[in-house]
Parts: structure tokens; sequence; C-alpha cells
């Protein structure tokens, strides 16, 4: 279509046929706020090109698109982006202007946008509309225009495949009454969306210039750069309903430039700030000498992917913070996500970041973010969700402050933050296949990405990582892998994303993997030692096979904390910490010995409500932290003991477990250097009870799993590899006093090396070798799922129907049946005196058939407890934690 007639078209459209982007009305459902289409296209366009400008978004076009990308192809690019809205020009999606029962009877039924638009582009019938659009022009970008603008249209966070379906063609006709007059035509709408795009970005349909990048992962990235401009362009913060004077084609550069640089994507002013001040190791967290892991991690010649293996308490979260104070401020990251492996880790390390951040950038210092659902925070500041999308914060800041926290407003958006903090499954979820995983996964490529206990990940959650892994370095990313147990078969894994310029390493054999040095940092070069400094740790350790006897084992506890000692009490499962606890009450004259809450005896494990989490872990520091008071103590728990929590005891003891599981669990004993007047005599070595099995054999777990050891039927379990939970065993017998860091290295290779394991099997027997080979199964199966829920990044965006997002079934960052989040409305009092709102229960206690929605019933209230049912089951919450009652 000529120039000519599309003005000619505009000039004689009606007022009716203007066509609206984003609506809002008033309390009696009539019109407010009206914004047009093209003003909303090009707010997002214009967001789109405001993003590409950022360092490190730029970065990772450039990397994605395996050349340096030019001020056309943004323009171009931009322009694609423009058409993201297309389809909402149809006369479907034109009658939500309408009220249902005020819907004139000649418009269509209410319509989408996303497949609506993809079909004007196969129907012969409407190619006067395709014709109307700058298609032909378009077309000379090259043989990525097709993705790319699939990419544009699927900006609602799944791409949208096109496959046949029922749809009605009469939504892209004009709309005509009884008496022919047109009340609305999407063809004048079109021919305005070619004006203003040309208006937009001119330097785009210049005849010059090469084609647009056909790498595949190019195209990924930009569908997520798509779906985050959209975002930002559809907040009436930045970008207000359109008014009479408003000249959308001039006015949106600025409130784009505004947007980024609010919400903290443009993080320029802060790379500024620190080049100008080069805050040393000391000055940034007031640690007089860096250790050496410490001191490794501004050494300009590290590769982007590092694996740091070093030992609890060694200092690595500091080691993690300071190589992205040298990436971000030598420009090669713009952000850091810090992944933990639970909730309860992740609340604990927010904290130090954010000190650490608040020195860095004492004035005006970029957002940190707690990322985590339903307890996101943004520099500690809580906000509460209101209708449409709104957030209410607790400390009601100016406009300003609350548009900076935009990023913790939704957990789509977490990964936008400058500094951000939460679990390792936020990050996996840029490479699922759910809603806006091209988001998080054009979020991340910004940022450098920590992992930490990057050992605590199970096949599936592996392969996950390493999908994404490869991704985020292919887009330029960093990434940096934390661990003080990593064996050695992991460790080879995760090195072999690195090009090399060759083969896959071959994983060495477990006499060469023993000898491996530790700590160690491993690049792209390969592994370098790393100097110990600081104390060496000496454990003496040695087995009690009663496992099954809490009298026994309450005895042990009693004795130790009559000599004055701090006594660390950690079992596999809940149950076992309830019962323990309960027969130390029975037994105990006085109960100042045991670990309390806001005065209620208690013990530590994770079934307690988000609000009574934050009292669990700021008590058990208080209680065993490096200032803890003098006096007996004895604390009960579980795994939640394990990571991140800077608890000091005297003597461990702890259920048989894993030996990675195990030397963290060790991390707690002795973390703190103190005088021989401070610890016990019996305890001035540290001591570990390991608690066995009767007869200290494993064989009956083979077919009855008890105390968290053993595989379940149909595969899975807490400890479900044997093979690894005897290895462990023999090596406490083989070493009963141990150095900490000196002779990790061997442990781990001894009871997690694949040549150690299938020693294990042979000996033990038919039955053994029968597990090995149910665990390597279900490994097989765990890798062979996380392959098919992970996007296809090396394919063609939206290029066939295997890329689509399946509706018929959840996709999660860990397999398994899902929890459930039960809701109290209006709260109760808690047994700690908080409000009880929340409560997670995990999936293996909720009754099979459970509707996802069913709320609580049938509550009692008391002072000690809640008691409630889900459908026919009963549940009590009390100073135990989440206890089932029964089994219907």
């Amino acid at each position: 279509m000529e120039e000519t007639e599309r003005d000619e078209i505009m000039r004689g459209a009606p007022q009716a046929c203007q066509a609206f982007g984003k609506l809002q009305r008033d309390e009696q459902g009539r019109i407010k706020y009206w914004l047009p289409l093209v003003d909303h296209m090009t707010d997002v366009a214009i967001c789109f090109h405001e993003l590409s400008q950022c360092h490190s978004i730029y970065r990772a076009l450039g990397k994605a698109a395996e050349r340096k990308l030019t001020e056309q192809d943004i323009a171009r690019l931009a322009a694609l982006v423009f058409l993201h809205d297309l389809g909402k020009a149809n006369s479907g999606f034109q009658a939500k202007r309408w009220q249902q029962a005020d819907r004139p009877h000649e418009w269509p039924m209410p319509a989408g946008h996303g497949i609506e638009a993809t079909k004007i582009f196969e129907e012969e019938s409407l190619i006067h509309l395709v014709d109307a659009l700058p298609v032909n022009e378009i077309c000379t970008w090259g043989e990525a225009v097709d993705p790319l603008l699939k990419a544009s249209i699927s900006h609602h966070g799944r791409p949208i495949i096109e496959q046949a379906t029922n749809w009605n063609k009469a939504i892209w006709r004009p709309v005509k009454d009884a008496n022919g007059i047109i009340g609305y035509d999407p063809l004048p709408v079109m021919v305005e969306m070619t004006q203003r795009v040309k208006i937009l970005f001119p330097q785009a349909f210049s005849n010059s210039g090469e084609p647009l990048p056909s790498a595949t992962e190019f195209g990924h990235l930009f569908a997520g750069l798509v779906q985050l401009a959209d975002w930002l362009g559809s907040d009436t913060r930045f970008f207000g309903y359109t008014k009479e004077s408003d000249d959308r084609a001039k006015t949106a550069w600025d409130n784009a430039e505004k947007a980024v640089s609010t919400v903290g994507l443009d993080a320029s002013s802060w790379h500024h700030s620190l080049s100008a001040r080069q805050p040393t190791f000391t000055q940034t967290f007031e640690i007089e000498v860096p250790y050496p892991i410490q001191e490794a991690m501004d050494d300009t010649d590290l590769g982007s992917l590092v694996i740091l293996e070093s030992e609890t308490g060694s200092g690595k979260t500091e080691a993690a913070l300071w190589r992205y104070i040298h990436l971000f401020r030598t420009g090669q990251v713009d952000s850091l996500y810090f992944a933990l492996p639970t909730r309860v880790s992740a609340t604990q390390i927010y904290q130090r970041v954010k000190r650490t951040i608040k020195r860095l950038w004492p004035v005006e210092p970029p957002i940190t973010v707690r990322a985590l659902p339903g307890y996101a925070a943004a520099d500690n500041h809580q906000a509460i969700a209101l209708p449409d999308f709104k957030m209410l914060w607790n400390d009601d800041p100016d406009e300003q402050q609350a548009h900076r926290r935009w990023a913790a407003e939704s957990p789509k958006r977490f990964l936008a933050a400058p500094i951000a903090v939460g679990t390792i499954d936020q990050a996996l979820l840029g490479i699922l296949k759910v809603r806006h995983a091209h988001l998080r996964y054009a979020l991340l490529s910004r940022s450098l990405l920590v992992v930490d206990e990057v050992h605590a990940s199970d096949p599936y959650m592996t392969v996950l990582l390493t999908r994404l892994l490869k991704a985020h370095l292919h887009n330029g990313g960093h990434a940096l892998l934390l661990s003080a147990t990593l064996g050695a078969s992991a460790r080879h894994r995760y090195l072999d994303l690195v090009p090399k310029g060759g083969k896959a390493s071959v994983l060495e054999p477990f006499d060469t993997a023993k000898l491996t040095p530790y700590p160690a940092i491993s690049d792209f070069r390969g592994l370098h030692s790393i100097p110990v400094m600081g104390r060496t740790k000496s454990v003496n350790w040695s087995q009690y096979d009663c496992i099954d006897e809490a009298e026994k084992i309450a005895e042990m506890a009693i004795n130790a904390a009559n000599t004055g000692a701090k006594v660390l009490v950690i079992r596999n499962t809940v149950p076992a910490a309830i019962t323990l606890l309960k027969k130390l009450e029975d037994r105990l004259q006085d109960p100042a010995w045991l670990f309390t809450v806001n005065e209620v005896v208690t013990l530590h494990h994770s079934r307690f409500s988000r609000q009574d989490r934050p009292l669990l872990d700021q008590a058990i520091e208080s209680r065993l932290g490096k200032k803890r008071p003098d006096g007996s103590c004895i604390v009960i728990g579980t795994q939640t003991l394990e990571q991140s929590l800077d608890i000091d005891a005297d003597v461990l003891i702890t259920d048989l477990c894993p030996m990675d599981v195990l030397l963290q669990r060790i991390g707690r004993l002795h973390r703190h250097c103190r005088s021989k007047a401070q610890r016990p005599i019996d305890y001035q070595t540290a001591q570990t009870w390991v608690l066995t099995p009767k007869n200290n054999d494993l064989t009956p777990m083979l077919s009855h799993v008890a105390h968290g050891l053993g595989r379940f039927r149909d595969g899975g379990g807490v400890y479900p590899d044997l093979r690894i939970i005897e290895a462990t065993r023999r090596l406490i017998v083989e070493h009963p006093n141990i150095q900490v860091p000196r002779d990790n290295r061997l442990l781990v290779e001894g009871a997690t090396h694949p040549d150690q394991l299938q020693v294990i099997q042979q000996e033990m027997g038919d039955a053994w070798e029968q597990l090995g080979q149910q665990i390597e199964g279900d490994t097989g199966a765990q890798r062979t799922i996380g392959y098919l829920h992970t996007l296809e990044i090396d394919k063609e965006f939206a290029k066939d129907a295997n890329m689509a997002f399946p509706n018929d079934h959840k996709i999660a960052t860990r397999l398994g049946a899902q929890d459930k989040l039960v809701q109290f409305e209006p709260p109760l009092t808690g047994p700690f005196g908080k409000q009880l709102r929340q409560l997670p229960i995990r999936h293996f206690l909720l009754p099979h058939g459970l509707d996802p929605d069913t709320p609580p019933s049938a509550i009692e209230h008391t002072q000690e407890a809640i008691i409630f049912n889900l459908g026919k089951t009963r549940f009590c919450y009390s100073r135990f934690g989440l206890e089932r009652l029964n089994n219907d």
C-alpha cells in the first residue's frame, strides 16, 4: 500500500476507529482513562531501545548474536518490539472497551491478541492488513525476522506456537452497524502503526546494513527483553495515560530513560561512584586481612565460570561478594544474584549482603532485594499486595523510593534488582518451560550468578543448573559456584561447560581424585590450590548404634551438657527430632538448658511458619552464635541447622548421613576460636557422635526406610543412596580423628566417587548391586525429565510444537509433588506470640487427592496450639512445629 493511500485512510478514519492499548475503569465500570494503542506500542518499543543501551544488556545481546550490534540493529529490533501488540488492533480485542451487557450486537465477542496477530500473516483474505504494515521493508532485514517477530508477539510469557485452531476471522473485519456505518476498522490502525514506527526509528528502514542476527540464542534473549520492556512500558507510574497535549513519540524517550534508571537496570551511576572510590577489602568487609580464597577473587585472569571449594566458615560469602565487586568495578556485570539452597540460608545471607552493599555505597546504594516469594523485601522493607497488581510498602516511602523497589514487587521481576539474594529456584525458573522464563533468563544475563552449596542439587536440579549456566555463559554472563564438599564428578561436569578448544575432560580415578588439592579454585585453566589460612580443626568422631533409642540419645546429650557443653543434635527427620525433645523434657530437671524462643521450649526444623522461622534463626544464633552466652545448652533440629547459620557448638550428636552433609554439620562445631576456659575440658577437641542403626548394619534399610536412610519403593528419599551412607560409615571407622580442611577431599571422594560406590556394592552383595542399578535408573530418569522441562535455547524461538510450554502439568524447579501454602485469615496467634498467616505444608503430609484450593477448617485455637483440618486430615501447629495427627 502506498504512503498516499495510508494518509487518505487516516484522514477519513472516524473517531471510533481509534484503538486502545490500555484501559482503566472507575468504580461504576465506566472508562476513566484511555491509552491509544500506538502510544502504548511506542512506550514499549522505546523502553526496549533504552534497555539495549544498558552496558550488560548490550554486551549480552552482542554475545548471543555472535557479533557486535550496530545502532541500526537496535533500531530494527525496537521496530519489531513496537509490533508486539499489533494483535490488539482486531475488533474482538477492541470489543473489550464495552462492558459485556453494553456491547452492541454488531461487535464480536472479546478476543485475545497473541495467536490472533500471527493469523493475519497466514490468511490470504487479510493480506490488505499485512500490506498496511511495513512488512516489505522488514522482510529485507534477514531470515531472523520471522522468529524475532514471533518472540515479540509472544511477550506475555510463553511462545505462541502456530497450530491449527478454531478462530474467528471476522475479528479482523470492520465493525458495521445495521446502517452500514463503520464503528471500528483495524485497517486505519495498521496504517497508523506504520506511520509511528517510521517516525520513531527511521534508521531501521534504511536500505543498507547487515541482516539481523540469526543465532538461535539471540532470539530467546530478545524474547525476554521484549517481556521486560512490556512490563516497564505498561507501568503507569512511568507511562501515564495520554493527555491531549502529549506527543508520545517525543515524551516516551524521557519516560523510558527514567524507568530504566529508577528501577536499577541502568547501573552506570553506581559504576562511576565505585570506580572513583576504589574501596579496599578491609573497608568493604571490616576484616583486617583477607583469606587467600578471598584475595584470589579479584584475579583478572579468572574465567567466566569459577568454582570455589573451601571448608564451611572459611569466608566463601565474602569471597563471592569480592568477586562481584571486581567484576562490577571493571564493567563485566551490572548486577548480582546470590542463590542459596534454602529460604533459611537465603535470609541469613541477605542480611550480610545488605550490610556490605551499604558500606560500598554509603549514599544512595543500589536496592538489595530478598527474593523470596511471600517474604520479599527491598532493603528490609516489606510490601503487601493490593488489587490491580499494586503494592503497599510498610514504611510508606515517597514515590521515588517506591519506584526503586519495582523489582521486589513480583517474583517474576526479582532478577531485575541490582542486588538480589534468594533461593536457587528463582534462577532455575529462567531455564524452565514456565511462563516468563525468558524474562528471567534475560535479566540474569546482566549478573554474576553465585550458587552456594552447589553440591546440594539432586540430578534433576543439576540438569537445570547446567543448562542455565551454559546459556548464561554464552550470553557473556559470569558465574561463581561455591561448595565445601564438591566431588570430582560434579566439578568436571561444570567445568566442561566452558569451551576449552578440545574434548570434554575425563573424570580421574579415585586414587588421583583423593589427592586433589583442597581448598581450591577452578576455572577454564583447571584447578589451582589455595593456601589454608587460619586454624585447622581437629575432630574426633565415633559411632553409636542407637539411632532408634531416643532415651539413650537424650542421656548422651544430658551427660555432655552436665560438663557445661553446648550440645547440638541434628536428626535426619522431624519426627525423630520432636521425639528426642520430648524425652529430654521428661528427664531434665533444669529446662533452661533447652533451646527457647520467647521463653518457649522448641526445636529448629523446616515445618514452622514464615512468620516464626526468623524468630528461630535469631534465637539459635543468639544461643550458639559467635557471642554465645556461658553455660550449658542443648539445641535439637534437622537439616535446617546445616547451612548458613553462624553457630558454634562444643559437641555434635548427629544421625548418620552422607559424608558431604556430615561435613556441613561438623562445620557448626568449634566454628570460632575460643580460649580453653570457654570450652569444657572434655571438649577442647571437637567431638562428633554419629548415630547409626543397630550393629551398624544398613542392610535392613534396603527394604525398609528409617531415619531418612534408604530408597523409597518408587524412588527418592531423604538419603536414598545407601552406598554413600555405608562408605561414610566406613570412613568414620578408618579415620577416628580428622583434620578439617586437610582431610575434606579424601573424605568426600571416599564416600561419593563412582569407583568407591562400585566397590561398596560389589562387596555387599546382590541386593546392593540392585540398589546401585535402581539409583542409576532414578538418576537417569530425573535427568531425562530435566532435559524435557528446559528451554531449547539452541533451537529457533517458537520453531515447532515441541517448544510449546505445557498446560497439562506444572513444571517446577524441584521434582516431586507440590507443597501447599495454607492461609489463615484472619491471622491467629502462634506458639511464640507472632501472628500465623501462612503455613507451608510439605506434599508428603497432605492427604491424597486434596483439592489445592482447600482452605483450613474445623480450626481450634488454644494458647499452646492451632489445630485444623485439611479435608479429613487433622494437623497441629505448636511449639514443635507442624505435625499430622491422623492418617485419614
